[in-house]
C-alpha cells in the first residue's frame, strides 16, 4: 500500500480516521494525503430580501480557508516523525465528488474516512452523507472509521 488518502473536516470522526490512517501508514510505510474540501453552502436569498453581499461571501470563503488550514495542520501534527511522507491538500467543491476525484486520479490505494462529519445531520437530511456518497461512487477501497 503506497498511498493512503484521509479526508478530514475537523470532526471527531475524522480525527479517528487520521489516527487509524496513521497506524496503517506506519505499518505499511505508506505516503499519506490529508484532504480537506471547502464546501461553502449558504441559503440563497433573493435580492430585495437580504441578498448576500460580495463582502459577506468573501468573508465566508476566507473563514472556510482558515478552518481548512487549521484542520490540516492539526491532522499533520498527528504524524510526528513522518513529515516527509505526509501531504496536506485543500480542494473546493462538493466534498464527496472531490474525494472520489482525488482518489481516482491521485494513485491512491486506500481511503480512510470517518463515518460522520461536521455537517452530518443536516447533510443526511438533505442529500445523504459524504461517506455514503463516496462509498457509492469510488473505485478504490475505503475504510470507514466509527
Amino acid at each position: 500500500m503506497k498511498k493512503i488518502l484521509i479526508p478530514i473536516d475537523g470532526s471527531e470522526y475524522s480525527k479517528l480516521a487520521v489516527s487509524k490512517g496513521r497506524d496503517l501508514a506506519k505499518a505499511f510505510k505508506s505516503d499519506v494525503v490529508l484532504l480537506n474540501v471547502i464546501q461553502i453552502e449558504y441559503p440563497i436569498i433573493t435580492a430585495g430580501h437580504g441578498g448576500q453581499s460580495p463582502e459577506f461571501l468573501h468573508h465566508l470563503y476566507e473563514d472556510a480557508r482558515k478552518n481548512s488550514t487549521a484542520y490540516l495542520d492539526d491532522a499533520k501534527r498527528m504524524f510526528d516523525g513522518m513529515d516527509n511522507k505526509v501531504e496536506a491538500i485543500t480542494m473546493e467543491g462538493d466534498a464527496a465528488n472531490a474525494i472520489v476525484e482525488y482518489a481516482d486520479k491521485g494513485d491512491v490505494d486506500l481511503v480512510v474516512m470517518g463515518s460522520h462529519g461536521l455537517g452530518a445531520i443536516l447533510d443526511r437530511l438533505l442529500t445523504g452523507s459524504v461517506t455514503t456518497k463516496v462509498l457509492h461512487h469510488i473505485h478504490k477501497p475505503v475504510l470507514v472509521v466509527k
